[in-house]
């Protein structure tokens, strides 16, 4: 049961161990269960000594005394006593109170820093995470830990959990056209650890450069040189990729967002497709295929994906983050067979394995169909909030067009030339806006004009607000050249 006790504790320079006049009261949270009696008080006096309230010097009540206070036995706070002068907190004497010695605090109490609240997030890389499927993840975490051997909780093979390879085999094929069979699929932390394994892999290799669109995600090019690779930027426009560019560029490895490009919105179109798998055919190269919210087209139906055409030349990474949530930590890879080893070896080195109840978790979502019941649901919210979004817009700036609409949690809008969207998306955040600026996504110096109005965190009720916000500093640089100082 909880119990909060005052333990009357006593300043050894202000007298002795009987003085009551010198003490004071220090109240410990305790909770007295059986079986757990000497480790919840020891936990509560290290922490009061850790975080000074009980400060180097104070006398402790003996051990008879606080026993019968607490209405336990004596050999509870004997035990109790004895771990902490073991640990250093406590000094014993004999027949003497417990005297506290103190902790040294090197460090302040590491506080989470607060999020900024935004007005209005145009976030263009991320979910609504109020969606996650709470409940249905809690009735497969039980099913999981209820069915799964012990041999889930040891370490296994660094592919990961063969349960959820075998789930994203069929998944694969049936959503996204991929050709993958559960030896040839690694599971990881995200896309960015699955990025990182593969261009490690890469550099071992003998890699130097990898080939990636511009304009891009910039944490992209930051995992692509942590990985020990530098980049070459090859230019997206409406049809996707420019590919008529590669032979120029000579590389052998190419990293692309062929459903849904981020951040333009452009799909690449079937020529581009067939041009990108003939230039990886005619020098053995290597395509990375970032298929990272292909679940989410609304117009249409879904682009498959270019793994299923040359499963031998494309690697395919998928994610989690955007279909449930970034905090979910689970994609995987679907590689050709010469790579297996590798990257299963570079997995190892990094982490020994993706965590095994997380996957198994998924594994039963996706074969009991509810992984898919969420993404429909999920679909159909955000085709809801893009559809008021782009309504918004033509209201509130009917001057401008916007791109990438078929797919995605997100739209492009695009600016004249002569506006900076830096400057913009700068002054919108003195207003509470968040929004990002499409010019600094380029690689090459020679930058599109837009802004990114992604609609993952935007309630719907609130998109025509939001839009109208930012439209009056659309405005007001439109008109004046520049933005007004705020």
């Amino acid at each position: 049961m909880p119990f909060e006790t005052g333990l009357a504790v006593n300043e050894s320079s202000r007298g002795g161990a009987g003085d009551a006049g010198s003490g004071r009261d220090l109240f410990l949270d305790l909770e007295l269960r059986r079986g757990r009696l000497r480790r919840n008080l020891r936990g509560a006096l290290r922490t009061a000594i850790q975080d000074g309230r009980l400060p180097a010097g104070a006398r402790l009540p003996s051990s008879r005394r606080l026993a019968a206070d607490l209405d336990v036995s004596r050999g509870v706070v004997t035990d109790t006593y004895d771990q902490l002068a073991a640990e250093g907190y406590i000094a014993m004497r004999e027949r003497r109170a417990p005297v506290v010695v103190g902790a040294a605090r090197t460090t302040p109490a590491t506080v989470e820093p607060e999020r900024r609240p935004w007005s209005h997030d145009f976030v263009a890389s991320t979910p609504d995470v109020e969606l996650f499927p709470r409940r249905a993840w809690l009735r497969a975490t039980e099913r999981a830990l209820r069915t799964a051997p012990n041999d889930v909780l040891d370490y296994g093979d660094h592919r990961g959990r063969i349960e959820l390879r075998t789930a994203l085999t069929h998944y694969l094929a049936r959503v996204r056209g991929i050709r993958v069979d559960p030896e040839r699929i690694v599971v990881a932390q995200g896309f960015t650890q699955s990025l990182d394994l593969v261009g490690r892999v890469l550099a071992a290799r003998g890699v130097t450069t990898i080939i990636c669109e511009t304009p891009s995600l910039p944490s992209v090019w930051d995992t692509v040189r942590a990985s020990g690779l530098r980049i070459a930027a090859c230019p997206v426009d409406g049809s996707g990729l420019r590919t008529d560019l590669l032979p120029d560029l000579g590389r052998s490895a190419v990293l692309v967002t062929p459903a849904h490009q981020f951040p333009t919105g452009a799909v690449m179109t079937p020529e581009r497709r067939a041009a990108l798998l003939a230039w990886a055919a005619g020098g053995d190269r290597l395509i990375i295929e970032d298929d990272y919210d292909a679940e989410f087209r609304y117009d249409r139906l879904a682009v498959g994906a270019l793994q299923g055409i040359d499963p031998g030349r494309v690697v395919n990474l998928g994610t989690t983050s955007k279909t449930l949530s970034p905090g979910v930590r689970l994609g995987w890879m679907s590689l050709p067979a010469g790579m297996v080893d590798e990257v299963r070896a570079a997995k190892a080195a990094a982490d020994s394995g993706s965590p095994a109840i997380e996957q198994l978790v998924l594994a039963d979502l996706i074969a009991s169909g509810e992984y898919d019941r969420h993404v429909a649901r999920a679909r159909h919210v955000y085709r809801r909030r893009r559809d008021r979004l782009v309504a918004a817009v033509s209201r509130h700036m009917p001057g401008l067009r916007v791109e990438g609409v078929a797919a995605g949690l997100h739209v492009l809008l695009r600016l004249p030339d002569a506006i900076d969207d830096r400057a913009v998306a700068a002054a919108a955040e003195l207003d509470g806006i968040r929004v990002g600026a499409v010019s600094a996504m380029s690689i090459d110096g020679a930058p599109d004009k837009g802004l990114l109005l992604g609609y993952g965190r935007l309630p719907a009720e609130r998109i025509d607000e939001a839009v109208a916000a930012l439209a009056v500093r659309v405005a007001a640089a439109n008109v004046t050249g520049q933005l007004p100082s705020p």
